[in-house]
C-alpha cells in the first residue's frame, strides 16, 4: 500500500460546467498544471483530481476557460463528493 507521504494528498473538485464541454476539453484546459486528472465529465458536471497546492490554479483556469463554470465543492475523497451529490455516483454492477 502506498503511503500518503510518498504519493501526496489529493483533492477532488466538483465543477458545474456548460453542457457541450467534454472530458478532452477539460483535460486540454488544465494541461500544464501539476498532476491533474479529470475523473468524470458529463451532463454539465466535472470532477477533477489535483494536489492541494494546485487547487486554486485549477479552479481559476476552469472558470477562465469555460464561461459559466463554477466550483461547487472540494473534498479530500471522491466518495465524499459522490455521497453528497448522488448524480456523481457510478452505477453498481448487478450481482448474480
Amino acid at each position: 500500500m502506498v503511503v500518503k507521504s510518498e504519493r501526496g494528498r489529493r483533492r477532488y473538485i466538483f465543477f458545474e460546467v456548460p453542457q457541450p464541454v467534454r472530458r478532452d476539453d477539460v483535460s486540454q484546459a488544465l494541461d500544464g498544471i501539476g498532476s491533474v486528472k479529470v475523473i468524470t465529465c458529463s451532463e454539465g458536471r466535472a470532477v477533477v483530481r489535483c494536489s492541494p497546492d494546485d487547487r486554486e490554479p485549477v479552479t481559476q483556469r476552469m472558470t477562465e476557460t469555460f464561461e459559466g463554470c463554477r466550483s461547487v465543492r472540494t473534498s479530500g475523497t471522491l466518495r465524499g463528493l459522490r455521497d453528497r451529490y448522488p448524480p456523481l455516483r457510478v452505477p453498481q454492477k448487478r450481482r448474480r
